[in-house]
């Protein structure tokens, strides 16, 4: 884990399981204090090295003089999502393995308050490195849950009273369509979109109106646009 706002968040959430915290040699300031602060306060170990083994541990990602060795936090039970109580969204991402994208999604989700994050597709979602760096420390407050084929949890979630929204170009201009309670939001990794079995499975396909000539935005940008017309017509509670 990279940067100083996923550090800093790791080591002031409990249940994140930080093991060991570096800082670039000749980092200060209040950023460093404050991280060194959570560090000792959590009895955690930090060390001071070479900035360019900073560079190797964070692999093109920048990390500001930040980073920590956290343990692997366990994924959520999709099932278990299913079970969540009205009004909930939960965000699908078919095929993604962009940790970038993967990162501002669950960003997203945190912001607003969404039911969790799925990712469908034969291996789990990158959740370190530059999705830890881009979640910028709110992978510990949101549900990230793996599921092999996002068609059949599809239909599972039917089961359990969703309706199965899919982001598609030439889907229903999504502030015309009466967005229910109970959602699961479809989205397709930019380079293929939604796969065949995970079409099959929506209930309504929805489109963001877009300017001539452009033809699609980036995933994360898509997925904050549709979730917050959900959002909207069912306010956060936030007392």
């Amino acid at each position: 884990m990279v940067g100083f706002h996923a550090v800093l968040a790791a080591l002031e959430t409990p249940a994140c399981r930080v093991e060991l915290v570096w800082l670039a040699a000749g980092a200060g300031g209040p950023r460093a204090q404050q991280v060194l602060q959570a560090a000792r306060h959590r009895g955690v170990r930090f060390a001071t090295v070479p900035r360019r083994q900073l560079d190797e541990a964070a692999a093109g990602v920048a990390h500001n003089g930040f980073a920590a060795r956290v343990a692997p936090a366990p994924l959520a039970d999709a099932d278990e999502l299913l079970t969540l109580p009205s009004p909930v969204c939960l965000l699908a991402l078919d095929g993604l393995d962009d940790g970038h994208n993967l990162g501002a999604a669950v960003r997203l989700a945190a912001g607003l308050g969404l039911g969790g994050v799925v990712v469908g597709g034969p291996h789990p979602p990158p959740l370190g490195g530059a999705a830890a760096k881009v979640a910028a420390g709110t992978l510990p407050r949101v549900r990230v849950a793996h599921v092999g084929s996002l068609g059949d949890f599809a239909r599972s979630a039917k089961d359990s009273g969703f309706w199965v929204l899919g982001a598609e170009a030439r889907g229903d201009d999504v502030s015309r369509f009466d967005l229910p309670d109970r959602i699961l939001l479809c989205l397709g990794a930019e380079a293929g979109g939604l796969r065949a079995k995970t079409r099959a499975a929506l209930d309504v396909s929805v489109a963001i109106p877009l300017a001539a000539g452009v033809e699609s935005l980036n995933l994360s940008v898509a997925a904050g646009i549709l979730a917050w017309e959900w959002r909207r017509r069912f306010p956060l509670k936030t007392s």
